[in-house]
């Protein structure tokens, strides 16, 4: 009943995403957002440059309703022409007034949707996908779980903020009562005071309610690429391939190296042994080589190979147990031969050499 109950749990997205996951759905475009924060921050620019701007906005809006009516109230009457002028006229006068509250607050949600983020470059999002436009697919999205946590922190958001923009409201009654006493020209700055007012309060508002957004967006993201211990371990083969394979490739590599090194022992000069734990193939060439090398070496079952390797070629063998092991422990295979070691080699190499000389002789 255990292993059974292991082997269901084994297939839940329990575990956090690994780093490669993040940064593919990163090239996908899915990264944990709030939209609410952006706009909350767009909305509070808004209102900023409002605040500063609102002034020089009023009187030149006052300046070309002025001049409209006063063009209108003109002895000329008015052609189509003239019509077509003032039309342009105000247009571009509002175009050319909110056009910085509009680049502003553009702006400005950029930088924050920046500030979440981070640099994401997604082309690949802008490729046309047919499985995207699916009716019943959109229908599934439509009535998700998702879209209707969505919907009900939507309402949630307006019932909050109308019930708070109401409260304000109500406590502006009060001050509205002193519109009577103030003069006519004066009523605009007043209005515009309290609507002022009431907009920092919405915005402040937002911006809380966009701060726990932003948290929730980061939580439901986090729980929504959770991943399985089996994914887990499928995506670590697949960076860094399947062990048996990775086993059988090494395998491979050692039995190379094992026949290069067995092919080097007919050269060497001498064998030295153990004689028979261990086994050494040392090389020297007085004009090329500083010190000697090691062609080969084994311990054992390798040990009786280059014995028997150097007895086929007919390379000299040489019992020293103590420098057999010393350049066993001590060198490289393909390595020099350690000064410490100069004194012992240098005598078995001698003995080698007046060894082939009494052959050479007698031959």
């Amino acid at each position: 009943m255990l292993p059974f109950e292991l082997q269901r749990f084994a297939g839940e997205k329990t575990e956090r995403a690994t780093p490669r996951r993040r940064q593919e759905l990163r090239k996908e475009g899915r990264v944990p957002r709030s939209a609410e924060l952006t706009g909350a921050v767009a909305f509070l620019t808004v209102l900023v440059l409002l605040r500063m701007e609102g002034p020089t906005i009023w009187g030149e809006w006052l300046n070309v309703i002025e001049q409209g009516l006063s063009n209108a109230a003109g002895a000329s009457p008015l052609t189509q022409a003239d019509v077509r002028a003032l039309l342009f006229t105000q247009v571009w006068t509002v175009v050319r007034l909110l056009l910085p509250l509009v680049g502003g607050a553009l702006m400005v949600g950029l930088l924050a949707a920046f500030a979440q983020t981070g640099p994401i470059f997604t082309p690949n999002v802008l490729v046309p996908d047919l499985q995207r436009v699916q009716p019943l697919a959109g229908m599934a999205r439509l009535w998700s779980a998702r879209t209707l946590a969505e919907a009900v922190k939507s309402l949630l958001k307006l019932a909050i903020v109308s019930a708070v923009a109401y409260a304000s409201v109500h406590q502006l009654e009060s001050e509205s009562v002193s519109l009577s006493t103030v003069p006519l020209e004066g009523m605009p700055a007043l209005v515009g005071s309290l609507v002022f007012r009431l907009g920092i309060q919405i915005a402040v508002l937002m911006l809380l309610l966009a701060g726990v957004d932003f948290v929730y967006q980061r939580y439901e993201f986090e729980r929504s690429i959770r991943m399985s211990r089996e994914e887990i371990k499928e995506e670590a083969k697949s960076q860094e391939g399947d062990p048996q394979i990775r086993s059988k490739i090494r395998q491979r590599g050692r039995a190379l190296a094992m026949r290069r090194m067995m092919q080097q022992v007919p050269t060497a000069d001498v064998v030295v042994t153990n004689p028979t734990h261990f086994a050494v193939a040392l090389k020297y060439v007085a004009k090329e080589m500083a010190a000697p090398i090691v062609l080969a070496k084994g311990q054992d079952e390798l040990a009786l190979r280059i014995r028997q390797a150097a007895e086929e070629a007919n390379v000299p063998t040489v019992e020293n147990r103590p420098l057999a092991r010393a350049l066993y422990e001590t060198v490289d295979l393909g390595g020099a031969v350690p000064p410490s070691l100069f004194q012992a080699v240098a005598e078995v190499l001698a003995y080698v050499y007046r060894l082939k000389g009494i052959r050479t002789e007698r031959g």
